[in-house]
């Protein structure tokens, strides 16, 4: 299972309809209390079990035409629970998915044996997606949600070195 690790920017993946129309930057911050009670965004180079990530996917158009239908992804990797209706824009805009990729409105709900239904917990989340419609020529636009880190993957281990070992004698 992938945990979450911190990172600064990455480029997320593009559709390919809009692949050289539109770029996307997705940035995590960790959500901090500053001393006078709000808020900051702090560099989340390190983070820690409890630690509120903000996920941030900024979609920039970069031609002189309008892009239509544009649909903003952004993905909550394994390690972190989603902080239900952190969404923005939120309300009718997102939608949410577990690893099936079945988007829903939130809170997602699932069948059980014998028809009921339960909610389906907020750390099984891992993808919400925007229908944003049309973003302006040179324009952009973001899209956020924050994610409680429930556990951090340890940095990768030293690389083994490729010599043969030594013969014993």
């Amino acid at each position: 299972m992938a945990l979450a690790q911190p990172a600064t920017s990455v480029e997320a993946p593009r559709a390919p309809a809009t692949a050289k129309a539109v770029t996307v930057v997705l940035t995590q911050s960790k959500v901090v209390k500053g001393p006078d009670g709000n808020e900051q965004l702090q560099d989340a180079a390190t983070i820690k079990p409890g630690d509120v990530i903000e996920y941030k996917a900024t979609y920039t158009n970069n031609t002189s035409k309008s892009v239509k239908g544009l649909v903003a992804d952004l993905p909550i990797p394994e390690g972190l629970e989603y902080l239900p209706r952190s969404a923005k824009p939120g309300a009718s805009l997102v939608k949410a998915a577990t690893k099936d990729a079945v988007f829903e409105p939130e809170p997602l709900v699932r069948k059980l044996a014998g028809g009921k239904t339960e909610p389906v917990p907020y750390s099984e989340y891992r993808m919400l997606r925007w229908s944003l419609g049309q973003l302006p020529a040179n324009g952009s636009t973001a899209v956020s949600a924050r994610a409680k880190v429930e556990a951090v993957a340890p940095p990768p281990a030293p690389l083994a070195s490729a010599a043969p070992p030594p013969r014993g004698k």
